[in-house]
């Protein structure tokens, strides 16, 4: 089992309940912009995070999560200036102790390691930037010792279909 990590949704319903009945994981993460009530399924079930596009107030901009042997922080990125630089992002890594950082705000996936902490954006749902297509991730856990930690992470289209150009294996920091 691993971790859902979706974003930039921008609305849409049916689309996210595909995407949740889709996988069985351990936990659903939403890097804001979710633009709908929190408190409705599918998104009341999951880890969400508040975008620049959400109006409510009753959810953080910011979290900070453990799952298995990963610290994840998770945001938005707008507050971050994630479209020009992930440099800000990595420094509040640092800060927090995390070893995974998830964000969305740009639209555009990304999957890599810095210095020992895994930066994932999933793309978007809704609008695809720099992209042919919608997209999410699923992170899991392959293996841990005491000094790192290996994830895999692969990333699908909104129809469930594997996009292999994004993803990969990888070695974190504990």
């Amino acid at each position: 089992m691993g971790i859902l990590v979706m974003s930039d949704s921008h609305g849409l319903v049916r689309e996210v309940e595909q995407v949740v009945k889709r996988h069985s994981v351990d936990r659903i993460f939403h890097c804001g912009d979710f633009c709908v009530d929190h408190t409705r399924p599918p998104f009341s079930g999951m880890k969400l995070v508040r975008g620049n596009c959400d109006t409510t107030k009753a959810v953080a901009t910011e979290a900070l999560s453990k799952w298995r042997d990963l610290t994840i922080l998770q945001t938005h990125g707008h507050l971050f200036g994630v479209k020009s630089s992930l440099l800000r992002l990595h420094y509040r890594a640092e800060e927090t102790g995390a070893n995974v950082v998830l964000f969305g705000h740009s639209h555009l996936p990304v999957c890599g390691v810095e210095r020992g902490i895994l930066f994932v954006n999933p793309g978007s749902l809704q609008m695809p930037r720099g992209f042919d297509v919608p997209t999410y991730a699923l992170i899991e856990q392959n293996e841990a010792s005491a000094e790192k930690v290996e994830v895999s992470v692969t990333f699908y289209d909104v129809r469930g279909n594997l996009v292999t150009q994004l993803g990969g294996n990888y070695s974190l920091r504990r």
